[in-house]
């Protein structure tokens, strides 16, 4: 695994990672991973990333000291989203802040392309109380 050097998160845009294979630990903490990634806040939609479905998988690398990285593939509703630092900044204030993980990778990916059927039932009611027709 290669650690971030001297910063708590980076993001790749060359495409997504290989998910290993986790543990039960490693497990637990995807599901906190994926419960504070809900206080990420797309700017322009006022809905949280995880119900939007702009993340497509969260997996844990553990060094082998014992530190946890949490990796997230994820989109944007366009490649062209000016907003990609504030969703970055958030992503790892959230991850980083309030769970075991000492750092944050994010993998952006565009395959496939996000649409709005990959809106959550949650993200659509949301999205609804708006005004939004969903």
């Amino acid at each position: 695994m290669t650690e971030p050097e001297n910063t708590e998160s980076s993001s790749n845009f060359d495409g997504a990672g290989q998910k290993p294979e986790q543990t039960e630990e490693q497990l637990k903490l995807v599901g906190d991973v994926e419960e504070y990634l809900r206080d990420v806040i797309d700017p322009e939609l006022g809905i949280n990333v995880v119900d939007l479905g702009l993340v497509y998988d969260i997996w844990i690398e553990t060094s082998e000291a014992g530190a946890h990285t949490a990796v997230v593939n994820m989109t944007l509703t366009s490649p062209a989203c000016p907003l990609t630092d504030v969703i970055e900044d958030q992503a790892t204030s959230a991850v980083v802040g309030n769970t075991d993980a000492e750092a944050l990778i994010l993998n952006w990916v565009w395959m496939p392309p996000w649409g709005p059927h990959m809106i959550t039932e949650e993200g659509r009611e949301q999205l609804r109380a708006l005004g939004f027709a969903v």
